[in-house]
């Protein structure tokens, strides 16, 4: 986590409620408490952040408007960023989807629900690919974008369509091939 993604998690959570505690906000912002001191003493020696003593014990932190006029940048820059990774991800799947469709293949399956699996729903609509299953143990029953989530179980006894695994991450691609010897699986990295 970059250092402006943490300074702009605990000026959100101070706007939302100026009473935290250092620990609080090392629970809430999920970094280590002296982290989190760390970077409130930065923010005080930026002008971000005031610290207003309540009384011996208590203490109050007001964002200062420098530091709303950062809160806003940083908020934007993570906005950006993400709007990058969101077409850099489609742009992926897109290249890796397109040969399926180049090969005739007409249906597929997604395995995976998460924030790939949603680009790649979009990515399917586009080419006008038909989504036969969306797999995944820890959600069957539950309905995601109108799809009936299934098991492995089940989707193993359909025998269709290819499977594509909604996932970026080199590790869990290796071990779902592990798994899944038998299954026509697509992954969107190699």
């Amino acid at each position: 986590m970059r250092e402006g993604t943490r300074e702009l998690d605990i000026l959100e959570r101070l706007e939302n409620n100026a009473h935290l505690t250092q620990r609080e906000l090392s629970k809430e912002v999920g970094i280590a408490l002296g982290l989190v001191n760390h970077l409130l003493k930065k923010m005080v020696k930026k002008g971000w952040i005031k610290i207003k003593n309540i009384d011996a014990k208590k203490i109050r932190y007001l964002i200062t408007p420098e530091g709303a006029r950062e809160k806003s940048s940083l908020l934007y820059n993570r906005v950006e960023s993400t709007i990058h990774f969101y077409l850099e991800a489609k742009k992926v799947i897109r290249d890796k989807v397109i040969h399926l469709k180049n090969e005739g293949v007409k249906d597929l399956s997604i395995y995976g629900i998460n924030h790939i699996a949603e680009v790649l729903f979009i990515v399917l609509k586009e080419l006008d690919l038909e989504i036969v299953f969306v797999v995944d143990e820890k959600r069957k029953e539950e309905e995601w974008f109108g799809y009936k989530v299934i098991g492995m179980d089940e989707y193993i006894k359909s025998n269709t369509s290819v499977l594509i695994l909604a996932s970026f991450d080199k590790k869990e691609i290796d071990n779902f091939y592990q798994e899944q010897k038998n299954i026509k699986i697509v992954a969107l990295r190699e």
